[in-house]
């Protein structure tokens, strides 16, 4: 029996958090745990009107869930794994994310390896990076290359 029951997995639309969505729904699917894919959209500024922020906000859930659902469509494991979509909004995505996984219980987190630094050497995204040093529960990073 595994120890993992709930699984997170970081989305931002990245190929590496697609991939970690892979890794995710595999897992999950193995270990009969429950996969929640989670997107950190940019809270909109106090500036703009509230009725256009909140419909700019509601299509931009919309937007998110539709592509984190379409990328599980395309697995082949997606029909054996439990899997959940949430959007939530924040202005920091690592502080919202890290609260996010302590307030919800995940038994693993799963986020995906971006960007290049001026050593065109992979490095780690921030989200993940906070998640390897500080996480409050086991972490896999996933990559592409």
């Amino acid at each position: 029996m595994s120890s993992f029951r709930r699984i997170l997995v970081g989305w931002d639309g990245s190929t590496d958090a697609r991939q970690a969505l892979r890794v995710a729904l595999g897992l999950g699917a193995q270990v009969d745990a429950e996969v929640v894919a989670l997107a950190v959209l940019k809270a909109r500024s106090h500036a703009e009107a509230a009725d256009q922020a909140t419909e700019e906000t509601l299509e931009s859930r919309r937007e998110v869930m539709h592509e984190m659902a379409t990328q599980t469509s395309h697995t082949t494991v997606a029909s054996a794994a439990r899997v959940r979509y949430e959007v939530i909004q924040a202005d920091d995505a690592t502080s919202a994310f890290d609260t996010y996984v302590r307030e919800h219980g995940f038994d693993l987190v799963i986020v995906g390896r971006h960007g290049l630094d001026r050593a065109l050497r992979p490095h780690i995204g921030g989200v993940s990076e906070h998640q390897v040093r500080q996480g409050s529960c086991p972490v896999m990073v996933v990559g592409t290359d």
